[in-house]
């Protein structure tokens, strides 16, 4: 993402805002790569500080890169707390979420998602400034707090005076959904922006057929049906020089590997780590899978399609509004014959995908530019942070 410089001279005769960003940790999510995306884009006109919640130790080398990026920025970050979230943690977390906000008096707090909602729907009940300081939601995700439904209406009530964007129609329509005292507004909708990758290689090296998934192992992402998914595609082509890798973390992965360990014969498949910067590295593959069951509006599927990679997903929510309705490797959500199916057909023609996927490309980067992103975002934060608490 590229900053937005179209009011130089005012930026440099103003006080510049200070906005924080209060995420889940420093790790691979979407809400985390729209931040630290804003950030880079917007640290020239603001002065950003950031707090994540959850502090993984050792940090995943996704979190070090991202550590790393703030740094070399000089944008402060602190850490909630290590502790389980549902044993104390929160508590914790909120306590040093209020002497965050005590010490870099932020003119506006940016919160991502749930985990950091509530967090700071806490540190509300601790500190007055947290209270006073204008708030602005961004909602990521088009089914919001699952199995916490007392505790995310009553989150809600305590931010209502905060302003909210919604990532996606479906992300703004679940958000409105959420029961609370009187009627509560249809979030605004700013698509995430997405940067198409600098430069593209014009022959793919002869080799196996290249598979990813990238995500974390969790229901919502459809990590419980990707053993099954691939079997059907094993079953449905000849082809042996597959090379599968499943990139991610998270409570599904030990299931995962178990359903991994038969049935996919002569395909090498490998489980890794979340890659970091994985979007400069997709040309290493020839296609990425992503059954999803739900999604806010996914940035790794824009990315995949603007690099010229096949994708094969499905029409879930929240994909709905970023994948094009005549695109052709998608099927129904948990419909593992239909999209092992079309990733078989990936499979046995890759090349001939490639050309298919990046027939895309180009209207998606203009439908969803980096830049549009970040200008909306900039106007939202000068209209919230000229009533700053200070």
């Amino acid at each position: 993402m590229t900053g937005t410089n179209d009011e130089p001279s005012q930026a440099a005769d103003a006080r510049r805002l200070r906005v924080m960003h209060v995420i889940t940790h420093l790790d691979m999510g979407g809400a985390e790569n729209v931040a630290l995306g804003l950030i880079n884009a917007l640290r020239d006109r603001v002065e950003f500080s950031l707090f994540a919640v959850l502090r993984q130790s050792p940090l995943s080398k996704v979190g070090q890169d991202m550590a790393e990026r703030l740094e070399r920025w000089h944008v402060p970050f602190r850490f909630g707390t290590e502790r389980g979230f549902k044993s104390g943690g929160v508590v914790f977390a909120a306590r040093s979420l209020a002497r965050a906000v005590a010490e870099q008096r932020p003119d506006l707090i940016h919160v991502h998602t749930e985990i950091p909602e509530l967090t700071l729907a806490v540190a509300g009940l601790i500190s007055r400034r947290v209270r006073r300081t204008p708030l602005l939601r961004t909602v990521h995700n088009s089914e919001l707090w699952i199995a916490w439904g007392s505790i995310g209406r009553w989150v809600t009530q305590r931010l209502a005076k905060g302003d909210a964007v919604a990532v996606s129609r479906n992300a703004a329509n679940a958000d409105a959904a959420i029961v609370t005292r009187g009627r509560r507004p249809l979030a605004d909708v700013i698509y995430n922006g997405v940067s198409p990758p600098a430069a593209l290689p014009i022959v793919r090296e002869e080799g196996p057929v290249r598979l990813l998934f990238a995500g974390r192992l969790v229901h919502q992402k459809g990590a419980d049906i990707l053993p099954a998914i691939l079997r059907e595609a094993h079953a449905r082509t000849i082809r042996r020089d597959v090379v599968v890798t499943i990139a991610g973390s998270g409570a599904m992965r030990d299931s995962v590997a178990q359903g991994l360990a038969e049935g996919l014969e002569g395909w090498d498949v490998r489980m890794t780590a979340p890659i970091e910067r994985l979007s400069e590295r997709l040309q290493e593959y020839d296609a990425v899978l992503l059954p999803s069951r739900f999604e806010g509006f996914a940035l790794l599927p824009l990315e995949v399609l603007m690099a010229r990679i096949a994708l094969v997903t499905t029409d879930a929510p929240g994909l709905d509004e970023a994948i094009p309705a005549d695109y052709p490797f998608k099927a129904a959500v948990d419909d593992v014959a239909g999209i092992g199916a079309q990733l078989a057909k990936v499979i046995d023609d890759p090349a001939t995908a490639r050309v298919t996927a990046a027939r895309y490309g180009a209207g998606l980067a203009r439908s969803f530019s980096p830049e549009a992103m970040a200008s909306a975002y900039l106007a939202r934060y000068r209209s919230r942070g000229d009533t700053g608490a200070e």
